[in-house]
């Protein structure tokens, strides 16, 4: 897979108070990353892991204090900021006076783009965002849904190769939320190489090729959301593990112990069944809850775990 971004041991500090009270922070720890040509990244983590930080590195708007950031195989720092990247933040402020159509053609001269291509150009990408019939509007007049749609349109206006967004799946009602994950895979699968920070595990997971995890500002972990299996786990917490597993594998023969946790599949059983088992078989349960092989627990596990950093996936 050809690299469109590859971060290797970046660290970025960001400095509080004065005199002999300024301190370091340490928002991104050593990251090492990788994306792909034409994939979708997300990345995934609980607020002031390094995620936005992050992209602000990756779009050029801010510069590590130590490890090497590459673009299409180029180290660019010496350059400014790299050619083909565009940068969507959390929150994007417009001219709010403006139409939808008069604010694209702004920034399409930012691209040097000659008027009759500008006009051309401006048409195609309300189209791709679906925002055609809305082009008259003024911006403040957009809908949550509408803005999200318009910074996306505003990143792609200069044909970018590689896509950088900050929650742009943030805030809105699930029909924006829907319109907006359309338009992302429309994107992705016409090659646009795009790396989305967002805390919509769903969204993630039916989205993404992979999944960064970050927490205190290390990769914890890259996840293949393909591999989720969705299926749904008994999580009993016993007394006498070994002896109680060694019991309910004679009526639930693919049981897992973990600690003083037995992990009992439900493919064939509901949870009532198999907690009756447990008592006909003088297992006593304290306590019970129910798992699935998705996002959300392996999100979890992964950052209630020790922090380490993860080994560069290509």
């Amino acid at each position: 897979m050809t690299a469109v971004l590859r971060a290797r041991a970046l660290v970025k500090l960001y400095y509080a108070g004065f005199g002999s009270a300024k301190c370091s922070i340490e928002a991104l720890r050593g990251i090492d990353l990788e994306v792909g040509e034409g994939e979708l990244l997300g990345l995934l983590g609980p607020n002031g892991a390094g995620k936005s930080t992050f992209l602000l590195c990756a779009a050029g708007l801010q510069k590590p204090d130590s490890g090497t950031l590459e673009w299409f195989g180029t180290a660019r720092w010496a350059l400014g900021r790299p050619a083909g990247v565009a940068y969507v933040p959390e929150r994007s402020f417009y001219h709010r006076f403006l139409t939808v159509r008069e604010a694209l053609e702004f920034y399409a001269t930012l691209h040097e783009l000659p008027g009759r291509e500008r006009a051309a150009r401006v048409a195609a990408v309300l189209d791709r965002v679906g925002m055609s019939e809305h082009a008259g509007k003024r911006i403040s007049q957009l809908s949550r849904g509408m803005l999200q749609r318009l910074g996306v349109a505003q990143a792609i206006i200069g044909r970018p190769r590689l896509v950088l967004l900050d929650e742009t799946l943030s805030g809105l009602d699930p029909v924006g939320a829907r319109a907006v994950r359309e338009l992302l895979r429309s994107l992705r699968d016409q090659g646009v190489t795009i790396l989305l920070s967002s805390h919509d595990l769903l969204s993630l997971e039916h989205l993404a090729s992979r999944i960064a995890v970050i927490n205190a500002g290390r990769v914890h972990a890259t996840l293949d959301p393909a591999a989720f299996t969705g299926a749904r786990w008994l999580v009993l917490t016993v007394d006498a593990a070994p002896l109680a597993v060694r019991l309910i594998r004679s009526r639930r023969p693919t049981t897992r112990v973990d600690g003083d946790e037995l992990h009992v599949p439900l493919d064939a059983a509901s949870p009532e069944e198999v907690i009756a088992d447990c008592h006909a078989l003088g297992i006593t349960v304290r306590a019970s809850r129910i798992r699935r092989d998705d996002l959300e627990h392996r999100f979890f596990e992964l950052i209630e775990r020790p922090a380490r950093v993860a080994e560069p996936n290509t």
